[in-house]
């Protein structure tokens, strides 16, 4: 029986809050949108990762990988700034994947991990990076995130909230929470461990719920229920609705 209630994502859930009208424009209005240079990167990344995780390419393997596909994988260009962001990137992916050293302390658990959680009115959906087992039998889910880092422990706990939710689905598929949420950002080679703890993953719950009835209380105001929030970078560069927002050019031509 196919279920007759709304699927979220992370995602989904944090475009709303990112900007209601771009929220609009993918879910409702179901525009074609654009992607970007920073998405394809992380995406192929995250590909290359999972093969590996998944036995289908070796440690040796990742760096040629990466070369033959870069190309026709990133075909978006990177936005021009103070910086040549797409050698700086490619440089950094490349490091990355040159500097790493498997799992080998890991048992692997989960690849990609697809998921559906019944959270009442709604349901939850997923894709874990990996899910890990330590030494000890401890489960841990790790991430890959293109981000340099977090700016603030306050943006850190917003990030966090994808992997809490997460947590939910180890739980029912393995019978425990996970003792550790990993992020791994790739292009710092930087590991963000978050010991976890219920009352997080209590609040990741709410701020979803929360989130949901608002995006249910603007439904019901129609255009006026999603308004845009213009922030110029995003707007111009990660926004997949860039090209269908006269919100957007009216902000630009102020």
């Amino acid at each position: 029986m196919v279920s007759e209630k709304e699927t979220y994502s992370f995602s989904k859930l944090n475009l709303f809050c990112t900007c209601p009208y771009a929220y609009k424009l993918r879910y409702i209005n179901k525009v074609n949108g654009k992607t970007n240079a920073f998405a394809q990167y992380g995406t192929e990344v995250h590909s290359i990762m999972e093969r590996y995780s998944k036995g289908v390419l070796t440690l040796f393997e990742l760096v040629n990988t990466y070369d033959d596909e870069y190309k026709s994988a990133i075909t978006e260009p990177f936005p021009e700034f103070f910086m040549d962001l797409a050698t700086l990137y490619y440089n950094q992916g490349k490091e990355f994947l040159e500097q790493f050293q498997g799992y080998s302390e890991y048992e692997i658990m989960g690849v990609e991990q697809n998921f559906d959680i019944d959270l009442g009115e709604f349901i939850f959906t997923g894709i874990i990076d990996l899910v890990l087992k330590d030494k000890d039998n401890n489960l841990i889910i790790l991430d890959y995130k293109s981000k340099s880092g977090f700016k603030s422990k306050k943006e850190q706990a917003e990030y966090a909230r994808q992997l809490y939710l997460y947590s939910l689905y180890v739980k029912k598929k393995y019978g425990s929470y996970p003792s550790k949420l990993i992020f791994m950002m790739f292009r710092k080679q930087k590991r963000i461990e978050i010991d976890f703890n219920e009352k997080s993953l209590q609040e990741a719950i709410d701020w979803c719920k929360t989130v949901v009835k608002k995006i249910n209380a603007a439904t019901t105001l129609g255009d006026f229920g999603f308004p845009p929030v213009c922030e110029a970078f995003y707007c111009n560069n990660l926004c997949d609705g860039r090209e269908h927002c006269d919100n957007r050019e009216e902000e630009n031509n102020k």
